[in-house]
Formats: structure tokens, C-alpha cells, sequence
């Protein structure tokens, strides 16, 4: 019997995370004293890059990194690196 992946499962998304002197989310105005790498889980295998960081090709508004972001601290741009590592882990069925 052939294998194949299984169509349609979830992906991570590294991202790194500007912060502030005091070790919280970058905000405008502020200068990067760091960054600290955090792992968002649940995102679609099929999302694309532009989907990730919410660009003006985004098919939402707040969508991707750039929508938790802003849930965290009210701020969507220029507080993360948008070199970001997206991760695909599909399992093997029988067809």
C-alpha cells in the first residue's frame, strides 16, 4: 500500500521578538536593548509569508504574527524580525 502526507495540518512559526530595556515587547519610539524567540503554534501548513506578517497582501487585517503582536502589546510593526521560521510537521497515511 503507498504512502503519502496528510493535506491540510498545522505549522509553527518562529519569530523573533524586539524588546525594550526593561525586557518587554518593542514599542514606537523605544530603542532595542534585545530579543527573545517565541514559538506560535496552530497556523495552517498552507500559510504563506505574506499571511505570517500581515502584509497589505494579508487576505485579513491583523492576521499572521503581525495580529499577535498587536494582542500583546498593541503594536504591529517594526517589534519583530520579519526573518521568520516557519516549521511543517505532516504525518504519513496510507492511500
Amino acid at each position: 500500500m503507498a504512502k503519502e502526507f496528510v493535506e491540510d495540518v498545522v505549522s509553527s512559526v518562529k519569530v523573533e521578538i524586539f524588546t525594550n530595556a526593561q525586557g518587554n515587547i518593542l514599542q514606537p519610539g523605544e530603542t532595542v536593548a534585545g530579543s527573545k524567540k517565541i514559538t506560535f503554534g496552530g497556523f495552517a501548513s498552507s500559510i504563506t509569508a505574506d499571511e505570517a506578517i500581515n502584509t497589505e497582501n494579508s487576505p485579513a487585517l491583523h492576521n499572521g504574527v503581525a495580529g499577535l503582536m498587536w494582542l500583546f502589546s498593541g503594536y504591529d510593526e517594526g517589534n519583530f524580525n520579519e526573518n521568520i521560521t516557519r516549521t511543517v510537521t505532516e504525518e504519513i497515511d496510507d492511500v
